[in-house]
């Protein structure tokens, strides 16, 4: 019953749009105004003299479904369709009794057309109305989503680096370890009350994300990604290639965190675990680049830059679970931050994604900059 209820209003929808093309409308008052005329000369039961009552449904409906204007040249078309039928014979209308009736008629017709019109404005508003229902409904839907998908990796990676600790301080040759494990703990935690502040900033009507920008090393920002993949899937071989000297970008380190995480949980996902993943960072011209490197099936050509937007996920991902929301989070934080993210390569061997991030500039330059971070970035 309520699929049956939802087809209806759907129809509904689609019959009083109100974006039909000025021709459309107009064409549907004169394809009623004839459709009547049709059956007053086809069937005699229709085609008593004078104006009656069936002569007002081209009116009615054109007012309804196309708009004012329309429903007028329906009622001067009925009008019309009334004197041909009033005797005498033909279009004249005599200043009689039964001329009066087809002008009586013709004001009639207006008083129809003005209540169909005002019907439609109404039920205009009340479709859109349940069109921005439904959009606030998709927004929601999207936001609990985003957020689910987001908070899963701190709270994987936390939950390792718990357990390694934990691991670690029952043995004692591994008790040094344990200090590095809870420091990264508390990394993820950071990075768990950044999120929170983000599903305030995000569901409030102006969502603005804080960005900190920061110059940061960014050679070890790739070998604590690598940790963490190391700390959710032991068997998993993780290589790491960077610099032996400090690789400096400017950008949000918690931010790359979420954008490297959500790079390396789909390698893991879409690569055999025999395969290594590889990670490598460089200096390039005047920006940075972090590569992540799979061994997995590829992206069809045809997918590479649609798996960027919300909810749309590539072909070979279909056997996997997930919501198609972690490159569109990646790539928007990527460009709130001054740089972006794109595949480099794809084939049958692998898949490559490269973050390209700004360099940090030398200390005297960057100085007047710094006091004016955290900076904002409007989404």
């Amino acid at each position: 019953m309520e699929a049956t209820q939802d087809r209806l209003l759907d129809l509904s929808l689609r019959l009083f749009r109100p974006d039909w093309p000025r021709p459309v409308r107009y064409g549907l008052a004169v394809l009623f105004t004839l459709a009547i005329a049709g059956l007053k000369l086809a069937i005699p039961a229709f085609g008593a003299p004078g104006p009656d009552l069936f002569l007002t449904i081209p009116v009615a409906a054109s007012a309804v479904l196309a708009g004012f204007g329309p429903a007028l040249l329906a009622t001067i078309g009925t009008t019309l369709v009334a004197a041909y039928f009033t005797p005498p014979a033909g279009f004249a209308i005599s200043l009689n009794t039964n001329g009066l009736d087809v002008i009586g008629f013709f004001f009639e017709g207006l008083v129809v057309a003005i209540l169909g019109a005002v019907v439609r404005a109404a039920f205009g508003r009340t479709a859109e109305s349940l069109r921005r229902r439904e959009q606030l409904e998709q927004e929601r839907s999207a936001l609990i989503a985003t957020v689910n998908h987001e908070i899963r990796n701190p709270l994987a990676s936390l939950s390792g680096y718990l357990q390694l600790a934990s691991r670690y301080s029952r043995r004692e040759d591994m008790r040094e370890r344990v200090s590095p494990a809870i420091d990264e703990a508390e990394r993820q935690v950071g990075r768990l009350v950044r999120l929170a502040d983000d599903l305030q900033v995000i569901s409030s009507p102006s969502a603005v994300f804080r960005m900190e920008l920061e110059p940061f090393d960014l050679a070890l920002a790739a070998h604590a990604a690598a940790r963490r993949v190391e700390a959710l899937d032991p068997a998993r071989e993780v290589t790491v290639s960077a610099p032996s000297v400090p690789l400096m970008a400017r950008a949000d380190p918690a931010r790359l965190d979420q954008i490297l995480d959500n790079l390396l949980k789909n390698a893991v996902a879409y690569s055999p675990r025999v395969t290594p993943i590889e990670i490598s960072a460089s200096a390039e011209a005047d920006h940075a680049l972090i590569r992540v490197r799979d061994h997995g099936a590829g992206i069809d050509p045809a997918d590479r830059e649609r798996i960027f937007e919300r909810f749309a996920r590539g072909a070979t991902a279909a056997s996997q679970p997930g919501m198609g929301i972690g490159l569109y989070v990646s790539r928007a934080i990527a460009m709130r931050m001054g740089g972006r993210l794109f595949i480099e390569e794809s084939s049958s061997q692998g898949t490559v994604f490269a973050v390209e991030i700004p360099l940090a500039v030398a200390e005297a330059d960057l100085a007047p900059d710094l006091e004016t971070s955290p900076t904002n970035a409007t989404v």
